[in-house]
């Protein structure tokens, strides 16, 4: 079993929860580059592929970066321009936002974009017909449906396997991949990237993600942002702050763990599996 592999390319001021607005941004500490290149050689080391999804923002202000994740051999996947939520845009907005992050990314690299993630994965069930939208566009897969509930994002009636979406009637050619659940005693446990990863212990995670393995992969994510203790020194709040900053030390350590545990590939290579479901958003 081959689990997924990705990141989430973007700095520590991009994160929604923390609120700070774009007009600042540009005297913010810039870390992208930096941690993401000790992912890059985190990944290296351990002769892994993975997905990149990066941030229109971050590509614009350092085009070399994402030519150096598309010359390691990593696929290249948008996470949009401006790290908006993707419930809060208009449908003529998250079209312009998906398809300009998707031709600027293609420009830099000169390889197709096939694969999108929204910010804090927030396209709302209820809008699932936004996956319509993408499939317009190009994309062949999608990583933005949260089967579990946060203040940012998530629904219980979304999946928590890959799947093919059915909207109105029509079977998508789009596949979905949600981020990765346990399953226990009626719970939804997610423990494969951000902050779960960092709260759970290593052994607990192996245990997780073995269990999950035996009826699906896994989705693993990260941000380099949590590659850096001192970028996540953000005083926003308690609860806030906790969330962001939390274990922020172990994450390499655990990451290590997880790419000498389990074999990995990208999301491009996960669409060679032939047993993905349809299912109905929309019924």
């Amino acid at each position: 079993m081959k689990n997924i592999l990705t990141v989430d390319v973007e700095d520590w001021y991009h994160a929604n929860a923390l609120k700070i607005p774009r007009n600042e941004w540009d005297q913010c500490d810039k870390t992208v580059a930096k941690n993401t290149r000790i992912i890059l050689e985190l990944f290296e080391r351990y002769d892994v592929k993975a997905t990149f999804f990066i941030l229109g923002y971050v590509a614009k202000n350092d085009p070399s970066l994402v030519k150096e994740i598309a010359g390691k051999g990593h696929e290249i996947a948008s996470h949009g321009m401006y790290h908006e939520l993707a419930g809060t845009l208009s449908d003529e907005r998250f079209r312009e936002d998906v398809c300009t992050s998707k031709a600027l990314l293609e420009d830099m690299t000169g390889q197709p974009v096939l694969f999108y993630r929204a910010p804090s994965w927030s396209i709302p069930f209820e809008r699932a017909d936004r996956l319509e939208i993408l499939e317009e566009e190009g994309y062949l897969g999608d990583s933005s449906l949260q089967p579990f509930w946060t203040p940012l994002s998530g629904s219980l009636r979304i999946p928590c396997k890959p799947f093919y979406p059915v909207i109105n009637g029509r079977r998508l050619k789009l596949l979905e991949i949600p981020p990765t659940v346990m399953k226990l005693a009626g719970l939804r446990i997610p423990f494969a990237g951000g902050f779960y990863l960092r709260c759970m212990p290593l052994f607990l995670v192996k245990q997780a993600m073995k269990r999950v393995n035996r009826w699906q992969e896994g989705v693993v994510y990260v941000h380099p942002w949590e590659f850096d203790e001192a970028a996540c020194n953000v005083k926003k709040g308690p609860l806030v702050s906790f969330v962001h900053s939390y274990n922020i030390d172990s994450t390499k350590t655990k990451m290590e763990g997880l790419l000498q545990s389990f074999s990995f590939q990208t999301m491009g290579e996960s669409l060679r599996n032939p047993s993905y479901s349809s299912i109905d958003l929309t019924s």
